[in-house]
């Protein structure tokens, strides 16, 4: 059986995967680019093949205890619909409500194809979905965020560069763009007596944020972010209404899904509930919080101990520790990818594949597992195969091996909630023995954590934390920024804490830490690359996500002082020579000549318009070029802490305005490098030149500034939670050390044949 083709967006080039993903997600993304707020319009079903031609089939899952909708969850129904490819993204079925009662919806199933599934046609199939179902989203409606919501907040008055400035202030606007709330008269999106949505409804209707695009819902990981920008704006009574809302998914499930939906809840996202009520109660004082949310923190990392954690005995030291790692107890396609997941499962036929049911089985897990992760995907971290150079998704995905993976960014978010519970629970005390014992346990906890990360994760001779392969038996080889979450949440290994070591050489130690991320800098034009491996996953070479930056940062910006003094090490060959290496393997895990190559301006035959990247030739370590771009300006007596921050902030600045003017940002300034770009040059590229008013892209290009991220199994959305979040978040912290970028000027692409 073949299965219609999945049209995915691979970025062949670039500065072409910014424009195609823009034009793929117009639809679905546009009510958060207008600033009309119009609903975009529903998604229509359309055959993928003639009429009367019978749609694809095959076996069925077996049916899953975590997600029993017989029309949400794996079943002949949503295996029919997903499977004939009707909608270009198979998330938009299950975002749609039924416009009539459950059971006269699934009776209307059961009569297509003369009542047997293998002879539904596609006419049949399309009327089916046009007749039974009303349009994606229609649980939600655009949120007023009142008085609340100001047009200038006082974090603008810290940025000193006017036209960063500007541009932060538009980024602000887009909150109103993307707050939503349940509607009051059917806050669980249904339309009739007995119709069922996908949708998991709040207590009551609250104001929170949507990502963008095809992410309609309240997403858990994102949060964290978001919060970050909505504390900076001045939004406390939204930040308040979203813990809530999270508060009431704790009290129905337990934990927080994925999302809040019926198909997303047999998995969550990484575990930032708790320093999000942290970051509430540092911003705003308000510690009365902890009273409903305490009891619900315990529900949510019980969930973790108990269905993710395993006992692990390090190869290192002998000693067993309680190791996190992703597992979701699934054995089918996840609803909202159904037809990607089925054919990456059910149509493997490559060298290396055991295909029997178990195998399908532990597929399936470690696909939802992934997604669990919030990495979805990453060869270079979930992959049994990690040094595959693919631009095909499908045969990588393959080889998943998720929940074999110990993951290091996991465990040390959990050690900073664990330290956070015991922080609240002496806030909340009051001196009651049963605060004080509750206290002391988590703080044990907390202890035992960071002997496990330490122990497992930290790698001593290459001065980085990396995950674990249980199926190597050693740390994984490849860096990725996930190697800076135990920093940021203050785990410091031996060589920082042990006092006989003299403080210049515990200095020297920490730069070396950061020495991957100064040659990365120095290397390529944007910000951190999800990986150095190129795969076509959407979470590998070339994509630069807003979460990396930020933990990147903080992870800088906490370092205790006495590590942080001092100027950068002297680099007379190049950086690249100050990357720690042993046994001929570096802290990035590759050679020079392995690593991608910053394609640069004048090179034969490159498409992007870029120059080049930094101080070091991305081909030739020895050799010395101009100091690197869009890395803000040094000041006097700058440590090489503070250095590293400033540079990283700024290309978190130049990927976000440059690919934001890219798409048809306009600025209010004189500066003759920001005007708009020419109308017949967006329209040219692909864009509606009337409507184009700058795309804040969930994901970057680490090499072209212009660009969005490309790859995955979606086009890359818009509009977008985290990246603004995080935007706004660096306005806040660093607005005196935002500069305007040097962004490339914006051409007309070639088209390859492919898309011609």
């Amino acid at each position: 059986m073949r299965l219609p083709v999945i049209r995915t967006l691979v970025a062949l080039l670039p500065a072409v995967a910014a424009v195609a993903a823009q034009d793929a997600s117009s639809t679905a993304s546009a009510s958060a680019v207008n600033p009309m707020k119009e609903k975009p319009p529903a998604a229509v079903p359309s055959a993928t093949g003639a009429p009367s031609a019978v749609i694809p089939s095959g076996p069925l899952p077996p049916s899953q205890e975590l997600c029993t909708s017989p029309i949400y969850c794996p079943g002949p129904l949503l295996q029919a619909v997903q499977l004939a490819g009707i909608f270009e993204d198979s998330k938009t079925f299950v975002d749609k409500a039924t416009s009539r009662p459950e059971s006269e919806v699934l009776d209307n199933f059961n009569k297509l194809g003369g009542g047997n599934v293998s002879n539904i046609t596609y006419e049949e199939i399309v009327q089916f979905v046009d007749d039974n179902f009303v349009a994606e989203g229609v649980e939600l409606v655009p949120a007023d965020l009142g008085s609340e919501f100001v047009q200038d907040p006082e974090f603008l008055q810290g940025v000193e560069d006017e036209v960063v400035r500007d541009w932060l202030k538009q980024v602000h606007s887009y909150w109103e763009l993307l707050a939503r709330t349940t509607n009051s008269s059917s806050p669980s999106g249904v339309q009739c007596d007995g119709c069922v949505s996908s949708f998991i409804p709040f207590n009551e209707s609250r104001v929170f944020v949507v990502p963008g695009g095809r992410f309609r819902e309240l997403y858990y990981w994102d949060t964290y972010f978001v919060i970050e920008g909505l504390i900076t704006s001045q939004l406390q009574s939204v930040v308040k209404a979203i813990l809530e809302n999270f508060g009431d998914l704790i009290d129905r499930l337990g934990f927080i899904p994925n999302g809040n939906r019926v198909y997303y809840q047999n998995r969550s996202q990484p575990p930032f509930f708790t320093l999000m009520i942290d970051k509430y109660i540092e911003a705003y004082n308000d510690t009365s919080v902890l009273q409903r949310f305490l009891p619900l923190l315990e529900r949510e990392t019980s969930f973790w101990k108990n269905n993710r954690t395993i006992e692990f005995t390090s190869p290192f030291t002998n000693k067993t520790h309680n190791i996190t790692h992703y597992d979701v107890n699934t054995s089918a396609p996840r609803p909202e990818s159904y037809r990607e997941d089925y054919e990456t499962v059910e149509e493997a036929s490559q060298s290396g594949l055991e295909l029997n049911e178990t195998f399908k089985a532990q597929l399936y897990s470690d696909l939802a597992s992934g997604a669990e992760s919030g990495s979805d995907y990453s060869a270079a971290r979930w992959s049994k195969r990690a040094t595959m150079n693919l631009t095909d998704m499908i045969p990588a995905q393959r080889f998943l091996n998720t929940d074999a993976q110990l993951p290091v960014d996991l465990n040390a978010i959990l050690f900073a909630c664990e330290q956070k519970l015991s922080a609240f629970y002496r806030i909340n005390g009051n001196g009651t023995q049963a605060d004080a014992t509750r206290a002391n346990y988590w703080a044990q906890q907390a202890q035992a954590r960071k002997e496990a990360v330490l122990d497992v994760f930290w790698d001593p001779s290459k001065k980085f934390f990396y995950d674990f392969n249980t199926t190597l038996g050693d740390r994984a080889p490849f860096f990725t920024p996930s190697g800076y979450f135990p920093l940021w949440a203050q785990i410091l290994p031996q060589e920082f804490v042990n006092e006989s070591i003299s403080i210049d050489q515990r200095r020297q130690n920490m730069q070396g830490v950061f020495s991957g991320l100064r040659y990365l800098i120095d290397r390529f034009n944007g910000t951190i690359p999800a990986s150095l491996v190129t795969t076509g996953q959407q979470w590998d070479f070339a994509n630069a996500w807003p979460p990396h930056t930020y933990i990147a940062l903080e992870a800088l910006r906490t370092l205790p002082n006495m590590f942080a003094a001092g100027p950068q090490l002297p680099a007379e060959n190049g950086t690249f020579v100050l990357i720690p290496m042993v046994n001929g393997t570096n802290q990035l895990g590759q050679s020079l000549d392995s690593l991608p190559i910053q394609p640069l301006e004048n090179e034969p035959g490159s498409m992007i318009n870029e120059t080049l990247a930094g101080a070091t030739d991305p081909n030739n370590p020895s050799v010395e070029l101009e100091p690197a771009i869009n890395v803000g300006n040094d000041t006097s007596g700058e440590s090489w802490r503070d250095e590293l921050v400033r540079q990283l902030a700024n290309r978190y600045v130049a990927s976000a305005l440059c690919s934001w003017r890219a798409t048809g940002g306009k600025l209010n300034t004189t500066d003759p490098n920001f005007q708009p770009v020419p109308d017949s040059v967006l329209s040219a590229n692909g864009l509606n030149a009337s409507t184009s008013i700058g795309n804040m892209f969930e994901k970057f290009n680490a090499s072209d500034t212009n660009a969005a991220g490309g790859g995955g199994e979606y086009a890359v959305q818009i509009g977008f939670g985290w990246t603004n979040g995080v935007a706004i978040w660096l306005g806040g912290q660093l607005g005196a050390n935002l500069t305007r970028p040097e962004c490339p000027p914006v051409v007309v692409q070639e088209k390859t044949m492919a898309e011609e």
